[in-house]
């Protein structure tokens, strides 16, 4: 079995010169990132917590990580590729399509409060802007509170 490593460590074995060579190996629909050590050993790239090695459904992708960590020279291998696997054995997320969704929501959101405070800076520092002091909120809100208890003890509306 081939030594797996995380990306930070394949990088830093790629960028050092550890690596003899780069490439993307086929087996069934999945494309798989290797190397071959200066020592001769294979590596394979590991998933984030280097449990298990990085399976990729498109080989553009995988050749993507090797890109952008600087390899040029790239060898692909596909003869165990069976393109009519992919399908079969791609990993699907159904939570996916929520989880973006609910990413997309909070940007939404962040952006959204971003430029409130903004505008709230903007109103704050222009010259014609009026300040109350906590001590007068706090004498209209006692006010009000006073105001609302008698109209609830009356039998009023509240609202």
């Amino acid at each position: 079995m081939d030594a797996i490593l995380t990306l930070d460590q394949f990088r830093s074995a790629f960028q050092s010169g550890g690596l003899r060579s780069v490439g993307v190996t086929a087996s069934g629909g999945l494309f798989f990132v290797t190397a071959q050590q200066r020592t001769g050993d294979r590596v394979s790239l590991a998933t984030t917590r280097g449990k298990q090695i990085r399976r990729f459904r498109d080989a553009g992708k995988a050749i993507a990580v090797l890109h952008a960590m600087g390899a040029r020279k790239v060898e692909v291998d596909i003869s165990d590729w069976t393109p009519g696997q992919a399908a079969e054995e791609g990993r699907r997320r159904p939570d996916t399509a929520e989880r973006q969704r609910r990413a997309h929501a909070a940007a939404v959101h962040d952006a959204w409060f971003r430029a409130e405070v903004e505008q709230s800076l903007r109103e704050a520092d222009a010259p014609g802007a009026i300040w109350v002091s906590q001590d007068e909120v706090r004498q209209e809100s006692a006010a009000r509170r006073a105001a609302w208890l008698n109209l609830a003890k009356a039998g009023g509306n509240v609202d």
